[in-house]
């Protein structure tokens, strides 16, 4: 065996031909950074950094904010980034900071900032000790003199001696201005302890047997009560105040509980001795550590917070005070290039703004206080850390499976007459995760969404003239079930019952089946030629391995004239309305035979999930009370109780519709020809479902109710040749009722989701289905 200790090429050395020495040699030793090397930053820009640079790891940054700052120039908004690896974290602190800032938002102020060192003095006896620490405090003018003339930051503020038996602490108390101060602190404090050598052992005679820059007496990265009590780094508090109204509409709780909670939560911290009281300000602040360039070994000492909540006659007091906050807006990671960028996001960056960076830090870590207090007492946190259950492993698909055999053993349709010579994942593609796979992926670690693919292939019958390549789209789709939870966790962060709801109601909700009808619906239509879909070209199932794909056209933005459209009413002109009825008509017609031959698909009673609605209803009403008014909340709760006789009463045909038919799954190519993609929701309905839900959005809100008219008599126009076609009256009754069952439950969810997610569509559409039934009611 080989004992001989192997040398790094380039030990030292902050150069690229040093690091490229160093990857040739791990690569050498089969451990090639691949990933890791490709840094953006150089060695160069490192030197001061780091040793042995080698790469690069990424932290994703979430954007924090806005949260607003009472300060001496008056309120300001302000954001930050936070590096994170923690689901939920961002979206934990912006529920705090939007609740604070709905409170009026926070005020802040720094009290000190001091670093210390503490070196130490051994002696042979006590004796000599007591002498020594008398001769400290006779000479701490000479001692501030030596220490500060080593730095153009740091100024000595005290000199104080603390006798431990044969030895002597003497705790070096500093300013530093806009740095942390532990590395110029250490080389003043370093001058001072030589001249003390040199002038005591010749003004008194006494040998000192040793003394060290730093006997463990500073605290440096380390919790301590005497830093919590006298302070090390930056001492910042903030403060606010939060409304009752606030405490319920946000945080979903009251302050009754939270200050109950709180009481009793103290009280057990003190039993077990905890340093300090906090729920997790470690979090917010490593987080803020990671983007701004702090020193993530003063993580430790910099988390000690205490957290004081008191009861107001109108909701809650919240004070954090912050009393070892080790940060700096010069110097160490702060001047790395995306590091200070954070910092000037921040306003933060550079001299004279280490007291506004601090107060800030303060700001977004109560902001966290708030927002995971409030889950914890409200049932929250732990309802968004439920799960659904698994009780066996799957072999899950992964990205790397997806290569060439795969792929064209998925195939069929268009690729029948065609042989693929190569298959490349493509970066990046047009289309973002829709919303229930981003629900999804918050509770699954599965491979699911759009995965965007470029296929080279050639015909059979010539394999010898040039391949074509075309970008196609592999939509992995999530579980039923794991939509259910992504909706429970979602739920969760605004109303524990609601969550519960969601789990009790799960069999009577669209989401059932998601992952296998729109596979089902999209066979369907390609095998009737329907023109208005994405070109499909195949599928792939394997329930074993929970695998539910389907291959499909990667739209094109460029061929596009319509896309993603949904915040955008004024761009579906009347004939781009038209022409989308006609297409999605066609579609109804085509289904209707077939809707109850396909178990895939199921009727849609939203009648059962009664509990469900009426609570959507209700917190939709208290959360946006400027839009929704008694009278309409009213209205609503009654059409659901309404909903199982109007629905029994209709004399309409009833068809597959899409239940989910909107600007966002509904393009329009160049020409004028509409593109319907986005299958999963879909139920068996009465077509207007479909009609009036578009219409809610592609209308703006001051519509005229001639417009209205148009498109509806089109629509019926449609119908024309259909033995079945009802009366006017009759069709007209099955659009109120599509447009309270599209209120009740699609519009209400949006409304509630806005409480965590803005849909910034959500209060127009509401209007808009609004005048619609008043309108037709008339």
């Amino acid at each position: 065996m080989d004992t001989t200790y192997p040398t790094v090429p380039g030990r030292g050395q902050s150069t690229q031909s040093a690091t490229t020495m160093r990857l040739e040699y791990l690569a050498g030793h089969h451990h090639a950074l691949v990933g890791i090397s490709e840094a953006r930053l150089g060695p160069e820009q490192v030197r001061n950094n780091i040793e042995s640079f080698v790469g690069t790891v990424e932290v994703p940054l979430g954007l924090l904010g806005p949260l607003l700052f009472r300060n001496q120039d008056g309120v300001e908004p302000v954001h930050a980034l936070a590096g994170t690896l923690e689901g939920a974290l961002i979206a934990s602190i912006n529920r705090g900071a939007r609740a604070v800032s709905l409170g009026g938002g926070f005020s802040a102020h720094v009290l000190h900032q001091k670093m210390i060192r503490t070196p130490m003095f051994i002696f042979e006896s006590l004796a000599e000790s007591v002498r020594f620490a008398e001769w400290i405090e006779v000479h701490t003018g000479e001692l501030r003199t030596i220490a500060e003339r080593h730095s153009n930051h740091a100024h000595l503020v005290t000199v104080t001696p603390v006798i431990v038996g044969k030895s002597v602490h003497v705790k070096f108390v500093y300013t530093t201005g806009d740095a942390t101060g532990q590395n110029m602190t250490t080389s003043c404090t370093w001058h001072a302890t030589l001249w003390i050598e040199k002038e005591f052992e010749e003004q008194t005679g006494i040998l000192i047997v040793r003394c060290v820059v730093e006997g463990n007496g500073a605290s440096d990265k380390k919790v301590s009560g005497f830093a919590m009590s006298h302070g090390r780094g930056v001492h910042a508090v903030a403060e606010c105040t939060i409304p009752e109204r606030i405490v319920n509409d946000v945080l979903r709780t009251t302050s009754d509980a939270i200050v109950q909670c709180f009481s009793q939560s103290v009280a057990m911290a003190r039993l077990d001795g905890m340093v300090g009281y906090n729920i997790n300000v470690a979090n917010a602040i490593a987080a803020l550590f990671v983007a701004t360039g702090q020193d993530l070994g003063s993580l430790h000492e910099s988390s000690c917070g205490v957290l004081n909540v008191e009861r107001t006659t109108d909701g809650l007091y919240f004070s954090l005070n912050l009393p070892t906050l080790v940060v700096g807006t010069v110097g160490g990671g702060t001047a790395l290039p995306r590091q200070r960028e954070a910092l000037e996001l921040m306003g933060c960056y550079g001299s004279g703004r280490v007291g506004r960076f601090a107060s800030l830090i303060a700001g977004f870590a109560l902001s966290l206080e708030i927002s995971t207090f409030a889950a914890i007492v409200g049932g929250q946190f732990a309802k968004a850390h439920e799960r659904l259950g698994r009780n066996k492993p799957v072999r899950w698909l992964l990205r790397s499976e997806i290569d060439r055999n795969f792929v064209e053993g998925s195939l069929n349709g268009t690729y029948r007459d065609r042989t693929v010579d190569s298959v490349a994942l493509l970066a990046d593609g047009v289309l973002d995760n829709g919303i229930l796979m981003s629900l999804a992926s918050r509770v699954s670690r599965r491979l699911c969404g759009f995965v965007p693919i470029a296929v080279t292939s050639r015909a059979r019958e010539h394999p010898l003239r040039e391949p074509s390549t075309e970008r196609l789209l592999l939509k992995i789709k999530p579980l039923d079930r794991e939509v259910v939870e992504g909706l429970h966790f979602m739920a969760s962060t605004v109303d524990t019952a609601l969550a519960d709801l969601i789990v009790d109601c799960r069999d009577c909700l669209e989401y059932k089946d998601c992952h296998i009808k729109e596979i089902a619906l999209y066979e369907i239509l390609h095998e009737h030629g329907i023109a208005f879909t994405p070109t499909y070209h195949g599928k792939r199932v394997d329930e074993g391995r929970e695998i539910y794909l389907f291959i499909q056209e990667l739209l094109d933005s460029s061929t596009l004239s319509h896309f993603n459209a949904e915040n955008d009413p004024a761009l579906w002109d009347r004939a781009s309305v038209d022409a989308v009825i006609g297409a999605i008509t066609e579609i109804h017609q085509l289904l209707a035979p077939l809707a109850h031959a396909h178990a895939e698909v199921a009727p849609f009673r939203p009648w059962h999930g009664r509990a469900l609605y009426s609570r959507l209803v209700e917190l939709s009403a208290d959360y946006h009370r400027d839009l929704i008014t008694p009278a309409r909340a009213e209205r609503m709760q009654r059409a659901i109780n309404d909903l199982e006789r109007s629905h029994d009463a209709l004399e309409i045909r009833r068809t597959i519709v899409h239940n989910d038919f909107n600007p966002r799954n509904v393009a329009m190519r160049h020409g004028g020809v509409p593109c319907v993609y986005d299958w999963e929701l879909s139920v068996i309905d009465v077509p207007h479902r479909d009609i009036v839900e578009f219409l809610c959005f592609a209308l703006e809100e001051d519509f005229l109710e001639s417009d209205l008219l148009h498109h509806l008599e089109l629509h019926f126009a449609l119908y024309a040749t259909d033995p079945d076609r009802p009366s006017w009256q009759h069709w007209m009754a099955a659009y109120r009722y599509a447009l309270e069952v599209f209120l009740v439950t699609r519009v209400a969810f949006y409304l509630v989701g806005d409480i965590v997610t803005r849909y910034e569509f959500a209060p127009r559409i509401y209007s808009n289905a609004f005048r619609m039934l008043d309108l037709l009611e008339v």
